[in-house]
């Protein structure tokens, strides 16, 4: 069974448009954009129970740094990222295909609602420096991916409002700040001297 997945996270077909805010419809009651105005859709996944080696062919095809892992019901399970999939080929010496996702991925995934105002994602991406968040239906099911490029292409676009250029450069900043070595991998043994 070969992972699932749709059509290139980010990229459109000609003649359509996932960012424009103002060809939507979708902002909340007080004009502010929501979440589902900016996300890229459709979103590339994966079923649990495959390796490392299926991620990080589906990175390398689609050109996305993360893969959300789902359920037979496209409920997040988890996240693996490129930088994952390199931290446990280096730590476990193994072959990608011999390493289950399970064991490396993100289990306590942090998302955003598809009708949750864009400043909450933002907010959400700054406090845990994340360059992409999973978005979820009301239901929880994974409906599309919000990334910081989508936040840079909507403040550039005047046509949009609910997001400024100073905000999105604000959470790149948070995003790209380094974190301290002690305590972010969270075995501090294992940092090469």
């Amino acid at each position: 069974m070969s992972p699932k997945t749709t059509t290139e996270q980010g990229k459109t077909k000609p003649g359509t448009s996932t960012k424009s805010i103002s060809a939507r419809t979708g902002a909340d009651t007080k004009g502010t954009p929501v979440v589902e105005q900016l996300m890229s859709r459709p979103v590339h996944r994966m079923p649990v129970g495959h390796s490392l080696n299926d991620a990080a062919r589906l990175m390398w095809e689609h050109d996305v740094g993360a893969i959300p892992v789902v359920d037979q019901e496209d409920r997040i399970h988890g996240m693996v990222t490129d930088r994952d999939i390199a931290m446990a080929a280096y730590l476990q010496g193994k072959c990608l295909r011999d390493i289950p996702v399970e064991t490396v991925m993100a289990k306590d995934v942090k998302t955003v609602r598809a009708d949750e105002p864009i400043q909450r994602a933002a907010t959400l991406m700054t406090r845990h420096q994340f360059r992409r968040v999973p978005v979820l239906s009301g239901d929880g099911v994974l409906v599309g991916m919000l990334s910081l490029n989508d936040l840079a292409g909507a403040s550039a676009d005047p046509s949009t409002d609910g997001i400024s250029e100073h905000e999105v450069a604000h959470t790149l900043r948070a995003i790209c700040a380094p974190r301290a070595m002690t305590g972010h991998l969270g075995h501090e043994e294992l940092i090469p001297a």
